[in-house]
């Protein structure tokens, strides 16, 4: 007989807790969301009005970087330079075009997937704001938008 989560045996007249059946697969989706999370959970340092100006395209690229046709370390050195050369130059919003990979699982791109890791690394991380995917007149999600710090407010090492 079953009364909610638990057994009832009539030969033993004891009520035992039933073992809750799980799967691997269910723990192992929750480890991976879990990374996901931590991956990609920003820490907004700049306000709502600001950030919804950015994913709107309202606040304008000053400058690009294009890492098309680049391999990886190439890329990341490259962008490394091109945000250190910004700040100096007290630009503050960048274009940052990665490029996209048509596949049958949708848009993928080396480069593309790696660029929001790169942007938490401590070498870059310091320089900026805040980060997000670019309009479609400007490349859509195969572009990003980055909003740097001023000059005087980088946290240097």
């Amino acid at each position: 007989e079953l009364i909610g989560q638990y057994t009832s045996s009539v030969e033993e007249n004891i009520v035992q807790r039933k073992s809750p059946i799980t799967s691997k697969v269910n723990k192992d989706n929750s480890k991976v969301k879990e990374i996901k999370r931590s991956i990609f959970k920003q820490d907004y340092q700049i306000n709502k009005r600001m950030k919804l100006k950015l994913e709107r395209g309202l606040i304008r690229p000053e400058i690009k970087l294009d890492l098309h046709g680049k391999t990886l370390p190439e890329a990341k050195k490259a962008l490394s330079q091109f945000i250190k050369h910004s700040i100096e130059s007290n630009i503050r919003c960048i274009l940052v075009i990665t490029g996209k990979k048509k596949t049958l699982n949708g848009s993928r791109g080396l480069i593309r997937e790696n660029l929001p890791l790169w942007l938490k690394e401590n070498e870059i991380f310091n320089y900026i704001l805040f980060h997000c995917y670019a309009i479609k007149k400007d490349g859509d999600d195969g572009a990003r938008y980055i909003l740097l710090r001023k000059k005087d407010k980088v946290f240097y090492d």
